[in-house]
Order: structure tokens, then sequence, then C-alpha cells
């Protein structure tokens, strides 16, 4: 496997950056390729021991020039965010779904061995109890919309055409960018660890009870190569959750934010709650991932490494 090649649609974007690299630094010998549909004027320093090449899943022409014959494995991560599809959802479908089943079609006539997708945990309903891979599915957004779609086409394309398929239904994802133009900072972890540096202080403009799912972008790479790589065979159905085993309220993500602000600058950052108590009930969330833990996963990243690394990053955002 010394000559694999493997393209990674919104490879230059905040996943797509992190799995090149990790996979870069596990696997020298890798080709990795990296898709983007954004003019780049210049390229990031980390970026420029890959190759980019422009894609555009809306776009045939672009997705049949970036598809070498000789391709292993996609890792579609190509997406509109969960902002810019409720903004324009006419797009957000173009994109998210239409798009994927280009890529899927163009792939499958090209004999690619591999294909990755990465969707949402926002494709469940809402439920209190435990979330497997059985849980009904209910989006109601069109961000989970878009990607419950593409996941059909992904199945079809395993079940009718024979073609090696894998579905992760990511839960919420931090950590450090691979460059300051990787614009997620409205994720939460990103947005208070950015504003603890830039303005001294983290806002929260909720009650900050609510529970989320973390899952590292560390473990997040490290689950694509151990299917790419340690679990090669045995897929299954191909439909994965993909978290952290991690439920954390949103003050809680500020009170560790402030514990690793205290360690490495030596001072601490107050934390304002805006947002009412609607007395809501806060449960923790349960993201079962035991379907992939099953396969010999283990997750193995560093919360306070992540973000530590974020914060140093945001001292240039401060500048």
């Amino acid at each position: 496997m010394s000559d694999l090649k493997i393209l990674i649609t919104g490879g230059l974007g905040y996943l797509g950056g992190r799995i090149a690299d990790f996979l870069k630094r596990k696997h020298p010998e890798l080709t990795i390729i990296l898709g983007t549909s954004k003019e780049i004027l210049e390229v990031p320093s980390w970026a420029k021991s890959f190759q980019i090449v422009r894609l555009n899943v809306c776009d045939k022409t672009t997705i049949d020039e970036a598809i070498s014959s000789n391709l292993y494995a996609i890792i579609h991560l190509a997406s509109l965010n969960e902002h810019e599809s409720f903004s324009n959802i006419q797009f957000a479908w173009e994109v998210n779904a239409l798009g994927t089943q280009s890529l899927l079609s163009i792939a499958n006539q090209k004999q690619v061995q591999k294909f990755i997708y990465f969707s949402t945990f926002h494709v469940y309903e809402d439920c209190q109890k435990m979330i497997t891979e059985k849980s009904p599915t209910n989006a109601h957004h069109p961000y989970a919309a878009t990607h419950r779609a593409a996941e059909d086409m992904v199945r079809f394309y395993h079940h009718s055409q024979g073609m090696d398929t894998l579905t992760l239904r990511l839960s919420n994802g931090f950590g450090y960018p691979m460059d300051l133009g990787v614009s997620r900072w409205t994720l939460v972890f990103n947005d208070l660890c950015r504003q603890a540096v830039t303005s001294g202080k983290m806002i929260i403009k909720s009650s900050g009870k609510q529970h989320r799912d973390f899952i590292c972008l560390h473990d997040v790479a490290s689950a694509v190569d151990h299917f790419l790589y340690k679990n090669v065979k045995t897929w299954g159905d191909g439909l994965f959750n993909l978290g952290g085993n991690c439920s954390l309220s949103i003050v809680d993500v500020a009170n560790k934010i402030g514990s690793i602000f205290k360690k490495k600058y030596g001072s601490s950052i107050p934390i304002e709650i805006q947002g009412n108590d609607d007395e809501t009930t806060y449960n923790s969330v349960k993201f079962d991932i035991n379907k992939l833990k099953n396969t010999g996963f283990f997750l193995t990243g560093n919360f306070d490494h992540e973000i530590e690394r974020t914060l140093s990053l945001c001292e240039s955002l401060a500048k």
C-alpha cells in the first residue's frame, strides 16, 4: 500500500487540513491530493507538500479532471456548513446532495476503490435516549436534510453499484485548524478560545447548560486512518457514529478552556453568561460509538493539547 493515492474534497478546510496532515505524517509515502473550489492566492505553508487541484462538486468537468483512474480512495468533506446551508437552501442542495451524487457517479465510473463520506449527527431526531446508528433520523434543518440525502446516494452506490463506501456521522469536532484562513471560528470551542485570547474574557450567549458530544480532530483523522489502513476489509454496512464519548455543557467547555488558559498564560479568564435559563431540562448527550469501537478503534486524542494549540493560533488574531 506504499503507492496509494487519495483525494480529499474540501482538503484545505477545517477537517480536510487536519486529516491530510495526520495521514501524511503517519504515511509519508502516501500521495494526497487536496481538492478545493476556492481560488487560492497563496498556498498555506502546511499545504505546500501536497498536490492541490481545483474541484467544484457542482462542476462535473472539475470532478472528472480531479479523479484520476488510479485513485485508491476519496474522502469527501466538501459541503456548505450549517450557517451557509440555512441562508441559501437551494445552493445547499446543489452542493451537499447533488454534488455528492456527481462525485460518486464519476468515482464509480473510474473505479475508485473506496469512498468515505462525512455526514453529521444532526440527521438524528432530537431525543434523550441513547443515539445509535439504528436510531430514527428526522432532519429538520437544511444542513442535516442535505447530508441525509447525500447519505442515501452513498448507500445506493454501495448496494447497487458495489462501491466500498463508508459514512461517518460526526458529532462536534473541535481542535486547532491548520491555518488562520480556515474560517470556522463560529464553532463553540474555537470561538471561546478566540474570545479568551483577543478580548480577555469569554461570553456565552445562552444559559450555557446545553450539552454536546465533542470529539477532537486528532481522533477524527485517526478514524479515517483506521478505516483506510487498519480496518480495510470490514466496513460492513458502512455506517458509523463518530463521536468522542464526551458530553460537555458549554459552561464545562468554557471552564476547561479557562483552566488551560491559566496554565499557559498565568492569569484567569472571566466567563460571562448572557443568556437566560428557560428551565429546560439539560441532559448529557448519549452518542453511542460502540459499533466503531468494535472494529478496534480507540480514542487517543488529547483535549488539553487541542485547546493549547488553538489558543496559540489565536495569538496571531490578537495581534
